[in-house]
């Protein structure tokens, strides 16, 4: 079943810090954005093929700090949040492994079983990451 249309926010962040509780972006043109970490399902990588230009979305194990690409975040909320890094003084795959760190219960990087735009595939993943954050807060993860 195909969801309803996604909201996609797009950002060009300055800066990008994380919070306890939520990243903080300082966007270029429209300022301050936070997005919890709690209400994120999927954070992927879409990355430039150094040959064919073709973009993917490398699995969580092959991101290192220093992959250069866009980051782009699903959250709980049907929203899509593409964050283009070319202004940012951090690296695409920084940002990945310090979010892995802040928020270890979310989906990390390209997932090969997860259609984003399957409705029901979807909102599994978000009961997914529902079950994992509140195992974290227990101590269980």
């Amino acid at each position: 079943k195909k969801m309803t249309e996604r909201m996609c926010i797009t950002l060009r962040p300055e800066r990008i810090q994380f919070s306890g509780n939520c990243i903080k972006i300082l966007d270029s043109r429209n300022g301050k954005y936070k997005i919890p970490y709690q209400r994120i399902v999927l954070a992927v990588m879409s990355v430039p093929d150094r040959e064919s230009g073709i973009y993917y979305e490398p699995e969580i194990a092959d991101i290192t700090r220093d992959m250069e690409g866009d980051i782009i975040l699903y959250d709980a909320e049907n929203r899509r949040w593409r964050i283009v890094m070319d202004m940012a003084e951090n690296t695409a795959g920084d940002v990945m492994v310090d979010l892995a760190v802040h928020a270890p219960y979310i989906l990390m990087g390209g997932q090969e079983w997860l259609n984003v735009d399957s409705e029901e595939e979807f909102i599994e993943a978000v009961r997914m990451t529902d079950v994992m954050r509140h195992a974290d807060k227990a101590g269980g993860v």
